[in-house]
């Protein structure tokens, strides 16, 4: 009997605290009424490749589709540019700020002085001191040392016998954003992880498909033993997987030379896949999430804000796509469109 009662109490003490709960979540649902009509200034660092040019494309659509106005500008690479676009935005009266900076600690005063105003920043991709939010992607840092991972790894599978210094590794390294230092200073981790490695770099713009496939060309030239070639981004991975399987590519045996980058689209996820079959030999990236994922990020990050609450800080992480994981979610995804089907017909 006191073993009854005392289980009626707590029901009683846990039905009070739900419908408390459930009064405290309907006046706060009052009091954070939707945001219409917005004015959102984004500024990203530049749209010189289709990813940057599809990725902004995407951000812009979801504010814009929901009905606000987006003043949008591309800052070309320069950070100087970038303070001036945010400046405008601020002297235009917008109510937001998307920023994608091209260097997150060159924008703090500025990005600090809208915040003052009452203008909430939202700092993509890299972070902001002083903004209101955060949507970050993984440490660049990170990324190129888990793309040195990569490389070792199919290094070692690929020359198994291979004394010190016989395998010879390009490190494309890029030096145009803060963001693309931390990153090549990853990818270098390579010379340190296997001894194999004889490791040679030259400096690239990562954006500029161009001047990567130059690069690539001019040093396999003088380099025709190279292996490896390492990337800081898709744009450059992409123009060496290009250049590597055209005819001009002076490459003995394809079965044993491979391209490593970072970053994800269906056309590196497509040339990753096709290096199992020798149509392709970019072997592997290190991923932030597909266009999906960004987006999925963004949302989580803004929409609190358009739904008339707060921005919210969203951490991104990186994983290792090859292959091998490719087929794995492939087959997953096979497993449950076919539990999906089933379940439609069964219904």
């Amino acid at each position: 009997m006191k073993k009854r009662m005392i289980s009626v109490i707590l029901t009683a003490v846990l039905t009070m605290g739900l419908l408390m709960g459930s009064v405290a979540t309907a006046h706060a649902d009052e009091a954070a009424e939707s945001r219409s009509g917005l004015k959102i200034g984004m500024t990203v660092p530049a749209v010189s490749s289709d990813f940057m040019v599809a990725l902004s494309d995407i951000l812009r659509g979801y504010l814009e589709d929901q009905g606000h106005t987006v003043q949008f500008d591309s800052a070309d690479g320069d950070v100087t540019k970038q303070i001036t676009q945010v400046e405008n935005d601020i002297q235009m009266g917008c109510d937001a700020l998307v920023i994608w900076p091209v260097n997150g600690e060159g924008m703090a005063a500025t990005v600090s002085k809208a915040v003052e105003q009452g203008i909430p920043v939202l700092a993509f991709a890299n972070a902001i001191p002083g903004s209101s939010a955060d949507q970050v992607a993984a440490d660049d840092n990170e990324m190129g040392t888990a793309e040195a991972e990569l490389a070792d790894e199919w290094i070692n599978k690929t020359f198994p016998d291979a004394g010190d210094g016989e395998v010879k590794v390009f490190v494309i390294t890029a030096s145009n954003t803060p963001q693309a230092v931390d990153r090549s200073e990853g990818m270098q981790k390579i010379a340190e992880m296997n001894s194999k490695v004889n490791m040679i770099t030259a400096d690239v713009d990562w954006d500029s498909p161009s001047g990567s496939s130059a690069l690539v060309e001019n040093t396999l030239m003088t380099n025709p033993d190279i292996k490896v070639i390492m990337t800081p981004g898709g744009t450059v991975g992409v123009a060496a997987n290009n250049f590597a399987m055209s005819g001009n590519a002076q490459i003995e045996n394809r079965d044993e030379f491979a391209v490593f980058t970072v970053d994800e689209t269906e056309e590196i996820d497509a040339a990753v896949a096709g290096s199992a079959d020798g149509s392709a030999v970019l072997r592997g990236t290190i991923s932030m999430g597909t266009f999906d994922d960004t987006l999925a990020d963004f949302a989580k990050a803004i929409q609190p804000y358009l739904d008339g609450g707060e921005m919210q800080q969203v951490d991104g992480s990186a994983f290792k796509v090859t292959p091998e994981s490719l087929a794995a979610a492939g087959e997953e995804s096979a497993e449950s469109a076919a539990e999906s089907a089933a379940e439609s017909a069964a219904e």
